[in-house]
Formats: C-alpha cells, structure tokens, sequence
C-alpha cells in the first residue's frame, strides 16, 4: 500500500467503516516495521471508528481544525493523532455530524494533500454529491465503493460511481457478500469489468477494536483473509500504474 486510500459507502450502511478499519490492520501487518499507516474518520455523518477502536474524539479532526484555523502547518499533524495500535494511528472524529462536516470543510485540500504524501487510510461515509470529504477522494490513489448487491444497493451505486469517476483517479466497487446477487451480475450491471467480494464475516468483524493487526487474526479470520487480497490487488495495480 502507497498513498492514500478512501473507503466510501453506498446504500444501507454496507461496512465501508468495517473495511477501512480491516484494511488498516492488513496494511500494518504487510509493512515495515517502522512504516506507520493513518487512520482517518471522515465521515461527513459522524464518525464512529473512536468508539469501535475505545479512544476518545480528541485529538481529532476537530482540534486539528481548530489549530490550524489561521493557517496549515504539517507539523500540527501528529499532536492531533492517537496511537490505537502499533504503527497504527488515527485521526478521530465527533459523532457529531455538523461538528464533522464543519472540520472537513475547515482542512480541506491542504490536510487531503499532507495526508496522501503517506499510507492513509479515509472513511468518507456515504458518498454524496459535493461532499465534505470530496478534498479527500480527489487526493486519492483509489476509492473503494461499498456496496450490497442488491437492486436498490446497485442502483444507487451507478449514481455514485459515476460522481466519484469524476472526482477519484481511480474507483474499485466492493461488495459486502454475494446475495442476492453474484459478482458478475453486479459488474455487468455497473458497467465493470469485474467487482470485489468480502465475505459476510460479523465475528471477524466485531473483533476489529480488539485484535487489529495481529497476525494471528489475520490468518484466520475469513474476512481479513479477503481484505489482505484486496490490499495486495490494490498494491499491486498502484505498481503497475506508477
């Protein structure tokens, strides 16, 4: 993994947070041991990635905000992180969804372009046109669209993936299990060539705050099995590309 990486999501809450939060744990556990990988929740919505992983809001994207209000200094950048896991640190956000949105808008383009110099992790919540996080996504090296592969989970997904076409360099769909729709069907139906399938997983997925980056879990759990190929496909075509 290189860059910055956005985790979006589609109709009914289909576990963008839940990758994005595997997604850093695989990431972790595939790098050097003096890379680290950041965090961001920056759901317009409110984030709930704090509470998942049992720190507090602050520091967060709040204070950070607030710091840099009369101007963006890269050095503020780490007081505002928490340190969640080992090589592992996140920049928290209220639940607060004005709170969230106001903060997003605050930092911009110039923390989107700080945070895409290194290996980061955002989730941008459920994609909108003109959303908060849209400074984000244009920074991206790719976003992840989460969707269910349903009829309305599709449907709405054709309207995102076009907007985010137009704002990412790069947009990947992941699907959250294979019902009722197989994979081709759904690319077929999306205009894709193919769409990534992660297991429906609850177990391994409610053990994400307490076990993220071990390397026992990883080999075990069903769901960090999926994630850590979709991390090495990600990777591998982020090579290929540069």
């Amino acid at each position: 993994m290189t860059g910055l990486i956005c985790i979006a999501g589609g109709k009914g809450a289909p576990g963008a947070t839940t990758l994005a939060l595997a997604l850093a744990a695989s990431s972790v556990a595939s790098s050097n041991a003096d890379d680290t990988v950041t965090l961001i929740d920056a759901d317009p919505d409110g984030g709930d990635m704090a509470s998942r992983l049992g720190v507090t809001s602050s520091p967060g994207l709040v204070t950070l905000a607030a710091a840099t209000r009369h101007g963006f200094d890269p050095r503020d950048l780490l007081a505002h992180t928490q340190l969640v896991a080992p090589n592992l640190q996140l920049f928290a956000s209220p639940s607060s969804a004005e709170q969230a949105s106001s903060s997003l808008g605050k930092l911009g383009r110039p923390f989107a372009s700080m945070v895409a110099t290194s290996d980061a992790i955002a989730d941008v919540g459920r994609w909108r046109l003109r959303s908060p996080a849209a400074d984000l996504v244009a920074e991206a090296e790719v976003t992840i669209l989460v969707i269910h592969p349903t009829v309305s989970g599709v449907a709405h997904a054709r309207y995102q993936l076009d907007d985010l076409s137009n704002a990412c360099r790069r947009v990947e769909v992941v699907c959250a299990g294979d019902r009722p729709y197989a994979p081709y069907e759904v690319s077929s139906a999306l205009g894709l060539e193919s769409v990534f399938v992660l297991p429906v997983d609850r177990r391994g997925a409610a053990l994400i705050g307490e076990s993220a980056a071990t390397d026992r879990w990883i080999r075990r759990s069903p769901l960090m099995r999926s994630v850590s190929a979709l991390n090495q496909t990600i990777s591998t075509a982020e090579m290929v590309a540069s």
